[in-house]
């Protein structure tokens, strides 16, 4: 049983990806105002999601998810950092200080996709390996 949830919660991941690359894809069709009101958007999922794990992550107390939680607790913060200096650099209308914001908009979600993939990657793993360890606790019941 265990190992159909992993899966299914697996597979949340390839379909939360399709989704957002779908907007990715739409949103060079769209206008700034529309852009904005999809970054907002995407902006309250990114936190409500990051409050999940926060909350996942203070509940957890073995040292496998002590390490992950300060994992998170160090990208939420550059994301908060970064955040705040978007926010900061929006509020200008200078066209050096927009094209600067672009690019560190670009290096952080660049970052974004990295920290995704690795996410992906370790997943992958614990899924695995949480599936290697019931077929090898089933085959001792056996």
């Amino acid at each position: 049983m265990a190992g159909a949830d992993l899966r299914t919660q697996f597979e949340k991941i390839s379909d939360s990806a399709k989704a957002a690359n779908d907007k990715i894809k739409a949103a060079g069709k769209k206008t700034r105002d529309q852009l904005d009101a999809d970054l907002a958007s995407a902006r309250a999922k990114a936190s409500a999601a990051a409050d999940r794990l926060s909350e996942k992550a203070d509940a957890a107390d073995d040292k496998a998810s002590s390490r992950s939680q300060e994992v998170r607790r160090k990208w939420q913060a550059h994301v908060a950092e970064v955040r705040a200096n978007i926010e900061k650099k929006k509020a200008k209308h200078d066209l050096k200080e927009a094209e600067r914001s672009a690019k560190l908009a670009l290096a952080v979600a660049l970052d974004a996709i990295d920290f995704a993939q690795a996410a992906i990657d370790e997943a992958e793993y614990a899924a695995l390996d949480a599936l290697y360890a019931q077929a090898e606790a089933d085959s001792r019941v056996s």
